[in-house]
């Protein structure tokens, strides 16, 4: 089940189950004593108590802020609660004030920035293309390479951002490669949102074009 990726090596479930397979073991020697395989399986039952009480200890603690909760629900809800701790310990959260920069045009992107209230403009040359508000990731295609950035993207009110550098995030999936999965996953879902924006704007755009053309003739 672990190689089949049914079950994850760092969380209840494979402890558990070691420690029930090892007791029905040890059990069975009963009937057939031999020393040595009871040492074994004395052995993995307490290396899974240890696992168990491991994960216990590191999960019972946990707290997460109004922020960190709704980052979580938005983005991660399938992430594990340790993962997703350690994933917001990485970054820091911070007020940011118009004008401030999170890219910059044909620069490498050397973080992962996420809006949780307020608001960015994307700026290509000199002109403003679109505005994007809380809920959104800036540099998710490009952070983890980092890749130069498409266009600008600026503060444009008083916003709460929260950032993560590209050299900690891939340092935390290098760690932990489940928290890459969920971040592509994330990623994925905020790009075809984009996507989806950018296009409903260019058929607002052309059918009020339309408009004019025909009022004009």
């Amino acid at each position: 089940m672990l190689q089949a990726g049914l079950v994850k090596g760092n969380g209840y479930t494979y402890a558990i189950l070691n420690l029930f397979a090892a007791s029905l073991v040890l059990l069975s020697l009963f009937n057939g004593w031999n020393l040595w395989s009871a040492i074994i399986q004395i052995s993995w039952i307490t290396i899974s108590v240890v696992g168990i009480t491991r994960v216990w200890l590191l999960t019972r603690g946990l707290r997460f802020s109004k922020e960190e909760d709704e980052l979580r629900h938005r983005h991660f809800s399938h992430m594990r609660r340790l993962d997703a701790k350690r994933l917001f310990q990485t970054g820091e959260w911070r007020d940011a004030q118009p004008g401030d920069p999170l890219t910059e045009a044909g620069q490498p992107v050397t973080q992962l920035s996420y809006i949780s209230s307020g608001g960015v403009d994307i700026i290509v040359g000199d002109h403003t293309i679109a505005t994007l508000g809380s809920g959104e990731f800036i540099g998710e295609m490009a952070c983890l390479a980092q890749g130069p950035a498409s266009a600008t993207v600026q503060i444009n009110q008083p916003s709460r951002t929260f950032e993560i550098s590209s050299d900690a995030l891939r340092k935390l999936i290098k760690r932990n490669g489940e928290v890459e999965a969920h971040l592509e996953a994330a990623f994925s879902h905020n790009i075809r949102a984009k996507l989806v924006a950018t296009n409903e704007r260019l058929q607002t755009a052309m059918q009020a074009n339309a408009s004019e053309t025909s009022a004009a003739e």
